[in-house]
């Protein structure tokens, strides 16, 4: 284990992991336990990563499903809050259903498929980025992508009814 090339690493991808999991999570503090506890586990297994750029591939692969795993825990133990927030703008309603749609499917998709259509979904990444993020090929980014919105369309139909 190299010391400087760990905290090159977190030095130079820490806030983008960071970022990442935080628009996943939609919070602060759970994001900045992500951060941690993708470079503990990167810390363990830094030298299963050939270079820099295979060590990047493999963080945000780990951040990816640390942070889906944290949210669909945490969607099983929901919290009350004191407050609704206020809700403004003509589409507002609109696009929270939309967002709150994809945040369940996503939640209910399997492991590998829920990371593809989060990656591609969420974080705008091509179906090319999110092959060499999560380590796999572009067909079976293509084929997860396919299953995640037959999912998808089967689980919009049995909310609207």
């Amino acid at each position: 284990m190299d010391p400087d090339r760990f905290t090159t690493l977190y030095r130079t991808y820490g806030p983008t992991l960071y970022a990442r999991c935080r628009r996943i999570l939609g919070d602060d503090a759970a994001a900045a336990d992500a951060t941690q506890e993708t470079f503990l586990r990167l810390y363990k297994h830094l030298d299963r990563a050939a270079d820099n750029q295979h060590a990047l591939a493999w963080i945000y692969r780990v951040a990816t499903h640390y942070c889906l795993n944290q949210e669909r825990n945490r969607r099983r133990h929901a919290e009350p809050v004191a407050e609704l927030p206020e809700l403004g703008g003509p589409h507002l309603e609109q696009v929270l259903l939309d967002a709150d749609l994809a945040r369940r499917v996503i939640a209910r998709a399997p492991e590998k498929v829920a990371a593809v259509a989060w990656l591609y979904h969420a974080e705008g990444l091509g179906q090319d980025e999110v092959a060499e993020v999560l380590g796999i090929s572009r067909r079976t980014v293509v084929n997860r992508l396919a299953e995640f919105e037959k999912n998808a369309h089967k689980f919009a139909r049995r909310s609207d009814a």
